[in-house]
């Protein structure tokens, strides 16, 4: 099994969880979401704490909000009350 990395980023008394990839193109660890989507973790916490709305998704069994502020969609969940798993996040996404 594969060996996984994670930073964390520690931010007004919560803790997000950020996974780490290993980047085809420089051959070193780097942020899935970056990696993914272009939007680096410091983005996706801006974008949590000026959420437009969020809600639930019970059959993924986690959380999508979308920030109207930073035109960004992000999915996390809960790992403990005070640390978020930041899964991904993306530009756009809004259903306005």
């Amino acid at each position: 099994m594969g060996q996984y990395k994670y930073k964390v980023f520690k931010i007004s008394g919560k803790n997000f969880v950020v996974k780490m990839d290993l980047n085809p193109i420089t051959n070193e660890y780097d942020y899935h979401m970056y990696i993914r989507h272009l939007v680096t973790p410091q983005q996706a916490i801006a974008a949590y704490f000026t959420k437009t709305y969020e809600t639930y998704n019970q059959d993924y069994d986690r959380y999508e909000l979308y920030s109207k502020t930073y035109d960004i969609t992000v999915y996390y969940t809960y790992l403990k009350a005070e640390n978020l798993l930041l899964i991904t996040a993306f530009q756009g996404g809004s259903n306005d």
